[in-house]
């Protein structure tokens, strides 16, 4: 696989054959593309999770929001968030095409009274897939700071000094 606008491309060999190539590649589950946009990936997490929420949607029909939003918790929201720390979306189509399958999701409890989305989150006790996944990587930002795991802070994070930093009143 070729990354960068500018790569020429050259073609590789091993032990005299000629090394095919690809613009997009799995690894441990996770597509990568030439471009390294996570659009791949999030489609396909949006997929599988939009099938499995189906799959629950034919089995329950009277959707209990303790008992959906567990189901929903523990079989559909991991294929949403697997190992999202190396992918994460940044662009506005793709976090929309993952926080879908939530507001699908959220649309098959009854009895809720909130208006919004965000509204029939609170009620049911989740947040958005965007806050969940800035709180995943706070948590690891702060595992790397503090040593818990081991990982070279200072290969990714410079510290402020203590003359550098803002005092507040």
């Amino acid at each position: 696989m070729h990354f960068g606008h500018n790569n020429p491309g050259h073609n590789f060999t091993m032990q005299g054959q000629p090394l095919s190539t690809t613009t997009e590649e799995s690894d441990i589950g996770v597509k990568v593309t030439q471009n390294l946009k996570p659009s791949v990936q999030c489609q396909k997490s949006a997929r599988t999770a939009q099938t499995v929420l189906a799959q629950l949607a034919r089995a329950f029909h009277f959707r209990d929001r303790h008992i959906f939003v567990r189901l929903y918790v523990q079989y559909v929201r991991p294929h949403l968030e697997f190992s999202s720390p190396a992918w994460s979306p940044w662009l506005e189509k793709d976090i929309e095409c993952l926080e879908n399958v939530q507001r699908r999701a959220v649309k098959m409890v009854t009895g809720l009274r909130g208006t919004s989305y965000e509204e029939k989150l609170t009620e049911l006790g989740l947040t958005t897939l965007s806050e969940r996944r800035h709180q995943t990587d706070m948590l690891q930002t702060y595992k790397i700071l503090t040593g818990k795991d081991k990982v070279k802070s200072e290969s990714l994070f410079v510290k402020a000094s203590e003359n550098e930093r803002v005092k507040t009143p």
